[in-house]
């Protein structure tokens, strides 16, 4: 993460901290919802992070493609009768962009291993669920959060954290394996290695053809 990233992430983490202390504090039910609001909000903004991250790093091993890029900015494109280009935009839910995100990352990091099987992925996906029915709720019982959703929304926002940075700092482990083969070849193109040199100019061949 650049610096404007990590205090954003910095940011969300001390609006989580705060909301925790207060809902120890007076564990109200309005405490209990602006809690899972505060958390759910947390866990889009480190999804972004997420995502502009593994874009990025697509970037670097060209993987990335145009309908990735547009996946990743929630955003198709269609034409107008005018004949203007016209940006739609796509909501994608913050489950599937984080399934999403993580499919990316094994397209160049193929050795990566992410458990959506575990507890802390359901758990995320509970607490979801509940903060859309706090915030769209249609009857009183709807604004209730119960300690096994609260327990869920923690459990889950952490996970997330956990299997986000794990992915980050894997695809940047990749990426400086990359360069190291990268500045190996050079070297061995350089001190004039036969077999190097030869599989060089087949590539180039092959390209050329």
């Amino acid at each position: 993460m650049n610096k404007e990233q990590t205090e954003f992430i910095r940011i969300l983490l001390g609006d989580v901290q705060w909301a925790l202390d207060h809902a120890t504090l007076s564990n109200t039910a309005a405490e209990r919802r602006n809690l899972l609001r505060t958390i759910i909000s947390a866990a889009e903004g480190a999804s972004w992070v997420y995502r502009i991250h593994v874009l990025a790093m697509a970037k670097e091993f060209d993987a990335a493609t145009p309908q990735m890029e547009m996946a990743f900015a929630e955003a198709s494109f269609a034409v107008s009768a005018r004949g203007d280009i016209v940006e739609q935009p796509r909501y994608i839910p913050l489950t599937a962009m984080i399934r999403l995100a993580t499919k990316v990352a094994q397209t160049f990091c193929p050795d990566l291993k992410v458990d959506f099987s575990n507890a802390g992925w359901q758990k995320l996906k509970n607490a979801i669920s509940a903060r859309n029915r706090i915030t769209h709720p249609k009857k009183t019982d709807d604004l209730i959060l119960s300690d096994a959703e609260m327990e869920d929304a923690k459990v889950g926002f952490f996970w997330f954290l956990d299997m986000s940075a794990y992915v980050m700092e894997q695809t940047i482990r990749e990426l400086r394996i990359d360069a190291l083969r990268t500045r190996k070849v050079i070297d061995e193109l350089l001190a004039g290695n036969p077999d190097t040199l030869a599989l060089y100019e087949r590539v180039h061949r092959e390209i050329d053809d």
